[in-house]
């Protein structure tokens, strides 16, 4: 059985560890190089659909069927 030798973290270390990951996410959308994700994590069955999945084409790319274009060629 593995051992657990973690110290408990105060609530003041927790709030400092969440503002600088906070941070460096922010950091990181702040580069204009940087796309957005409709989803962060994969679909689900069942699960709801999210508010950007018809702008991102979420079921046809997760179908795995082709494109347009590459139907048409």
């Amino acid at each position: 059985i593995l051992e657990y030798n973690r110290k408990p973290k105060t609530a003041n270390e927790l709030a400092e560890e969440a503002w600088a990951r906070l941070e460096r996410l922010l950091f990181h959308y702040a580069d204009p190089t940087t796309g957005y994700l409709s989803r962060a994590l994969p679909f689900r069955e069942g699960e709801a659909d999210g508010d950007y999945d018809h702008l991102a084409r979420v079921l046809e790319w997760s179908a795995g069927g082709a494109s347009e274009d590459e139907a048409e060629g």
